[in-house]
């Protein structure tokens, strides 16, 4: 079973972007292990303090080292994504996303700031290895909705383009792919 680690950027559980991993959590079911670090939970004296030997960035780092696959969420703030994921993303290793297919997704209240997937986030998960990074899929607040009784849901646009965003990640995973990238 192929294994994707979900890194979430976002400040709380109760955040809207919560909807996007509650959505792929249901989306991939049983067909694929799905393991989450919530950026916010992990030490804040190790990522202020840029600790790489902290056990919870070690702990985080692991899972994503032995995944095929990484998601990269985030909310957006001030025209790029959060400071928090920036801070962990400073502590993974240079090239842990070599060999990796990487699908960044990211929140916002407004579609003018969607750029940021392309101009803020992508450079820098091409500056950890990343090479096969699947089309971002940016969603705004208002196509989450939290439901009465707990949990969020999609509305039908937003579900149509982060399906397909799953699919095709999916659709990498099982396939060799066809750069693998290789370090002197």
């Amino acid at each position: 079973m192929k294994t994707i680690t979900i890194i979430s950027g976002s400040y709380s559980l109760s955040s809207r972007l919560n909807g996007l991993i509650e959505f792929i959590d249901h989306y991939y079911s049983q067909e694929i292990h799905l393991n989450f670090i919530h950026v916010h939970q992990l030490s804040a004296k190790a990522l202020i303090t840029a600790d790489y030997s902290d056990p919870s960035i070690l702990q985080a780092n692991q899972l994503v080292e032995e995944s095929q696959g990484v998601i990269v969420a985030t909310p957006t703030f001030k025209a790029s994504y959060s400071g928090i994921l920036k801070t962990y993303l400073d502590l993974l290793p240079q090239h842990i996303f070599d060999n990796k297919v990487v699908l960044p997704l990211a929140i916002g209240g407004s579609s003018a700031h969607l750029l940021i997937l392309k101009y803020a986030l992508e450079p820098v998960l091409s500056e950890l290895g990343a090479q096969h990074i699947v089309h971002a899929v940016y969603t705004l607040d208002s196509q989450i909705k939290r439901r009465d009784g707990g949990g969020f849901e999609l509305d039908a646009d937003a579900g149509k383009r982060l399906s397909a965003a799953l699919d095709y990640l999916k659709k990498l995973l099982a396939e060799p792919l066809m750069t693998k990238v290789t370090r002197f």
